[in-house]
């Protein structure tokens, strides 16, 4: 359960890589570790991910599709259904929200189907 904040940060810290890789427990602790002191996220909310808590605001908002299918898509039965999933959650932002809105509100939708999923990916980490 600890692992899901590296995850998380992980993918935000990786966001803006042209190419993804997948990344190994000790790539996503190093990710989190940045993450946290570069988004300056209160201790607070770490505790919060742990416990799969996402609050809506500007240290948990954002992250990239792309990358999120590669982590958690590592077959590809799981990478279809992990994109399905995605792109059921995506809405075309008609309340004109910024973009780290809009990605947390996909986001929060995804992670409500697929909880599951996401845990079962730290435990190979």
């Amino acid at each position: 359960m600890k692992y899901i904040v590296a995850v998380l940060l992980a993918l935000f810290a990786l966001a803006a890589a042209e190419e993804y890789k997948l990344r190994n427990q000790d790539d996503l602790l190093k990710a989190r570790k940045e993450c946290m002191e570069a988004k300056k996220v209160p201790a607070e909310h770490i505790e919060k991910y742990k416990k799969f808590e996402f609050p809506d605001d500007e240290p948990t908002e954002g992250f990239k599709t792309q990358n999120l299918i590669a982590q958690l898509g590592h077959n590809k039965e799981n990478k279809d259904a992990v994109k399905a999933d995605i792109e059921k959650c995506a809405d075309k932002n008609e309340q004109k929200s910024d973009s780290c809105t809009w990605a947390y509100r996909g986001f929060k939708c995804f992670i409500s189907k697929n909880l599951p999923l996401v845990q079962e990916s730290l435990k190979k980490n």
